[in-house]
């Protein structure tokens, strides 16, 4: 019984390996240096520089200085009543996270064309719960915050030496 369980194991393991699957790690950026144009206190300016210099990316203080440019817009977070109850209270809410990206040469050539990424999560609500609730928001918010920035990096995959990649 537990020769055929660990057989069970390694076929799984195989097949993983098989279709490609790798865990999530640094993402290799194919340039040297970037600038991160942002709204003053947008809230993924730092985490994005943090992650570009773990990358071994130079994060230049003037655009001049910078082979590429990274516009973003401030992000926008929405919550948008989703259902009532039979009561008439809300039941469910629907969070919205939404942020645009642009990416440009230092001649300011568009390298990757301006981009929204929009992430949605409902929210079940209770108001007996509500500090417990206003908690699950802000988690879910900084939870959509982390996938935004990890969408962004993965399109600076496809930015190369003045021409964009596709695959």
């Amino acid at each position: 019984m537990s020769w055929s369980k660990g057989l069970a194991a390694l076929i799984a393991l195989s097949l993983l390996a098989g279709c490609g699957f790798h865990l999530r790690g640094q993402v290799d950026l194919p340039f040297a240096s970037a600038y991160v144009d942002s709204p003053a206190g947008s809230p993924l300016t730092e985490p994005l520089k943090r992650s570009l210099r773990e990358a071994g990316k130079t994060v230049a203080d003037k655009k001049e200085a910078a082979e590429i440019v990274i516009h973003l817009s401030q992000p926008s977070r929405a919550k948008n009543i989703l259902s009532l109850s039979g009561a008439g209270k809300v039941a469910e809410y629907r969070l919205e996270y939404k942020v645009t990206m642009a990416v440009l040469n230092a001649q300011g050539e568009e390298l990757l064309g301006s981009s929204e990424v929009q992430l949605v999560r409902d929210l079940s609500y209770d108001d007996k719960y509500i500090l417990a609730k206003e908690y699950e928001e802000a988690q879910l918010f900084q939870a959509m915050e982390q996938e935004v920035l990890q969408t962004l990096l993965r399109r600076l995959r496809f930015v190369k030496g003045g021409v964009t990649q596709t695959r």
